[in-house]
């Protein structure tokens, strides 16, 4: 079981995680992104298995919870399989 409390998230942000921790015991600090940041276009670019898609996949949930439209172009078609492992897209 997670020892943190729940994060309050303000309805003008999206919370991605926590900080890393160094180990030294300081506490993870919450990652929240103002909404507005996203007004018009997002990338998101790194070496493989840096975590792109786990960041996409929190992001457009974020998103979709905010009530914020996404379009994903995804070549490769990672976030297209995450889709598919919810049968009704709900």
């Amino acid at each position: 079981m997670d020892p943190r409390p729940p994060v309050v998230v303000p309805r003008d942000k999206l919370f991605l995680g926590f900080t890393p921790t160094d180990g030294s015991g300081r506490e993870a600090e919450p990652v929240l992104l103002g909404r507005d940041d996203l007004v018009t276009h997002g990338v998101i670019l790194g070496r493989t298995g840096s975590g792109k898609t786990g960041l996409g996949a929190v992001l457009v949930e974020e998103l979709a919870l905010s009530g914020v439209p996404v379009i994903v172009v995804d070549p490769k078609g990672d976030m297209t399989n995450l889709a598919l492992a919810f049968p009704r897209l709900a």
